[in-house]
């Protein structure tokens, strides 16, 4: 799903870049059918919080693939943090708060 950069509240880790990431993985299905959940509860539960928690520290998100226009939840994540004053930077794939885009070098 998401990759964000290191810090606290992030629930494993991508060793493939050394960045802690949110990924239910097989477990969303088990989840949703335990939980009798829709895709939207889902998204509302499990991946606001992960999300919340990223823009109260102010932590750069990385995106795996590029979330522009994306119809499902990669699109949905960009939205959100969009909305919630972040700034999106294709060439690196990440979005950031809008304070840190705004202080570094082009």
């Amino acid at each position: 799903m998401t990759v964000v950069e290191d810090g606290p509240g992030a629930r494993a880790r991508d060793p493939r870049e050394g960045h802690k990431y949110f990924d239910l993985g097989r477990d969303w299905q088990k989840i949703k059918t335990e939980q009798v959940l829709t895709d939207d509860e889902m998204f509302v539960a499990y991946i606001v919080p992960f999300l919340d928690g990223s823009i109260q520290r102010r932590q750069m998100i990385r995106f795996a693939s590029d979330p522009v226009g994306d119809p499902g939840f990669l699109g949905r994540q960009f939205e959100y943090l969009l909305q919630h004053g972040y700034i999106y930077n294709p060439r690196e794939r990440a979005a950031s708060p809008a304070s840190a885009e705004q202080g570094s070098p082009a």
